[in-house]
């Protein structure tokens, strides 16, 4: 038990400035956060008005690929 616990401590103390090391190594990468871009109206709506056009889009090709798979053969009289 002993040998385990000895062990494990020499791990850890191999292992503890590795641990430090990256973490201030993610703490440096996130401190260069882009300052945010300011939009006008004009420019917003549009961007939004893009967006809501794909996603219509997108949703109308489901509903069609869904209308395709879920119909059966008889098309109708």
């Amino acid at each position: 038990m002993r040998v385990l616990m000895a062990l494990f401590f020499i791990l850890a103390s191999a292992l503890a400035p590795q641990v430090a090391q990256a973490q201030g190594q993610a703490a440096k990468e996130g401190s260069k956060v882009k300052a945010a871009t300011s939009y006008t109206a004009e420019e917003s709506a549009a961007m939004a008005a893009a967006v809501r056009e794909k996603a219509e889009a997108v949703e109308r090709a489901r509903d069609v690929r869904l209308r395709r798979a879920t119909s059966g053969i008889c098309i109708g009289c």
